[in-house]
């Protein structure tokens, strides 16, 4: 049934008392006809609500706490067919639920319809748990991305009721044919993806992070300008979807670019409950190539200074770091993470040439991402679900949430991976908590695709990560005559040998710390003679599992303490 309220303009506060009163109906069907949903910009205290209306309408929100039973109402406002009219809540509560509806009708005095009940969570506090999800790779604008499948993803993810989705990119551009893509038909690719994010964004607010096919690349955008698809892939973005600026909340890039472009909202970093979130483009910075190779790609230097100073500067107990691919448009993780500006080494791994290739710089990004305590990494890029690990940091592939044959990824990109390897399509749920993250691989399938032993919302894989901040410090100031030396190897699996020297006998502990600082295992009790000693920690025998340990030596007041690393 359709409640309509037939008040005239005037008597906007009895409307609202009876809006109050009685709750809405549910329109789903109904509403979808008429406008779609896409929040974003979530914060402590605000949210923003992107309207695309089907007709000319007069529309205004109501929205309230989810515990209370009062509406608070925007100013009705009269919205143009097609055109997209943002509504931006303010001075609300952080670290609370809100239930909203939009309110709409042909004109005031017409009568409104009220629309469906929806929701958004504004900023966590810390030691809350919450979720997100993720997708990559969506692929809609060619025959790669089924867009029944990528809908079915979307309704699994606001089924999880998270606080937020993050979209990795190749999503709404269409770069394969640069110089004849016009601006309408960049248009086009991104209004055509309205219907498809309404599905949950009216409740889950997006974030988006640029792909390659976007076309938004420094290359692009030097390109007879304005008349390229740099310049109008932006503009029609950010039409249509709205995405961080810098402000109180975000911090992000700041410069102004021409055109009418102005922020161009493609790198930014929030803090949610326990988390640090930092989404990076990989592709403004570079302008030598449309297809960078080798030192070519960079993220500029004002773009990796933010970068660092933003992880250096977030004391957030989990830290996550999101691009659409390491270097732009090679394949894989860990096979490319050493190389470049993001490991610092030619592609054969063994010439170190960072310093030369890019003076002035603090370290290569893994480096970087490794000093500040990031947790995860995720990309997109390679359509295929791929979980591997290196210096206590897990390089995680989205999986794309479109794929009908769910297999393009396994096959054209596997073989770029190793660790755990798996095929698409759905999407990441990822739950944070003051005690561990945990990632889950939701699966989407078609109806006749499923059978008894896979069926949709399945999850295809799942583990957990445990937050780095531990009360085992390292110290690094030790008397001569002691001498802790290096594990090796490091990594290690399944063990590793621990080399120390003491300068005389007497008792002696050697112990492994997690990175909760719970005791491992004590390895060395006491000797005899001075000398050198090697310990070896096997791992199989404590039942551990990944990550970065500590290993302690104690000799009278001498502490001293280092880190291993262990992959399996």
């Amino acid at each position: 049934m359709i409640r309509k309220l037939f008040i005239p303009v005037l008597l906007f506060g009895a409307m609202n008392i009876y809006c109050q009163a009685n709750p809405s109906v549910n329109n789903t069907n109904i509403e979808k006809e008429f406008f779609n949903i896409v929040l974003g910009r979530p914060t402590d205290k605000s949210i923003t609500a992107s309207l695309l209306p089907s007709k000319n309408m007069s529309i205004y929100c109501e929205y309230k706490k989810s515990t209370e039973s009062i509406y608070s109402k925007t100013t009705a406002q009269n919205v143009m067919k097609d055109v997209p009219y943002e509504i931006v809540l303010t001075n609300l509560t952080p670290n609370s639920k809100y239930n909203y509806h939009i309110v709409y009708g042909d004109t005031p005095t017409s009568g409104y319809i009220i629309g469906d009940e929806h929701s958004f969570q504004t900023q966590r506090a810390k030691g809350s748990t919450f979720s997100f999800t993720l997708e990559a790779d969506p692929h809609p604008y060619d025959k790669k991305g089924s867009h029944t499948l990528w809908d079915i993803c979307f309704n699994n993810q606001l089924n999880d009721s998270p606080d937020f989705m993050i979209d990795l990119g190749d999503t709404f551009g269409d770069d394969h044919t640069p110089s004849t893509t016009t601006s309408d038909d960049m248009k086009q690719l991104h209004l055509d993806n309205r219907s498809h994010f309404g599905i949950a964004a009216h409740s889950v607010p997006l974030f988006f992070c640029l792909g390659n096919h976007e076309g938004e690349s420094g290359y692009y955008l030097l390109q007879t300008p304005p008349n390229n698809i740099g310049v109008y892939g932006t503009l029609w973005r950010k039409y249509y979807y709205p995405n961080p600026e810098p402000n109180d909340f975000y911090s992000g890039n700041t410069n102004l670019e021409q055109f009418g472009m102005g922020l161009p909202q493609n790198y930014y970093a929030w803090e949610w409950g326990d988390a640090l979130f930092v989404v990076v483009d990989a592709y403004r910075g570079y302008t030598a190539n449309s297809k960078p190779r080798g030192w070519e790609w960079t993220l500029g230097q004002t773009q990796f200074s933010w970068l660092e100073q933003t992880l250096k500067n977030s004391s957030a107990k989990y830290k996550f770091v999101l691009t659409h691919h390491i270097l732009g448009e090679t394949r894989g993780g860990l096979a490319v993470a050493k190389n470049y500006e993001w490991g610092g080494y030619e592609a054969n791994n063994t010439t170190y040439s960072f310093t030369a290739n890019r003076p002035g710089w603090s370290m290569p990004i893994h480096q970087l991402m490794a000093k500040y305590g990031v947790n995860i990494f995720f990309q997109g890029h390679d359509h295929l679900y791929a979980k591997e690990e290196m210096d206590g940091i897990v390089y995680q592939e989205v999986p794309m949430p479109s794929d009908s044959t769910y297999i393009i990824g396994m096959t054209d990109n596997g073989s770029a991976y190793g660790g755990i390897k798996l095929d698409a399509s759905g999407h990441l749920r990822v739950t944070v908590n003051p005690n561990e993250i945990k990632v889950d691989y939701v699966r989407a399938w078609l109806p006749k695709d499923e059978t008894s032993q896979h069926k949709n919302g399945e999850v295809a894989y799942s583990y957990s990560v445990l937050p780095k901040t531990t009360d085992v410090k390292i110290q690094e100031a030790v008397p001569t005559e002691y001498t802790l030396m290096q594990n090796y190897p490091n990594p290690f699996n399944p063990e590793t040998v621990i080399s120390y020297q003491l300068p005389q006998s007497g008792f002696v502990s050697l112990k492994v710390f997690d990175v909760l600082g719970r005791e491992v295992a004590t390895l060395v009790d006491e000797y005899q003679n001075a000398g050198t000693y090697n310990s070896k920690f096997i791992a199989q025998n404590y039942n551990v599992p990944s990550g970065v340990y500590f290993y302690r030596l104690n000799a009278g007041n001498f502490v001293q303490t280092k880190k291993a690393l262990l992959i399996k």
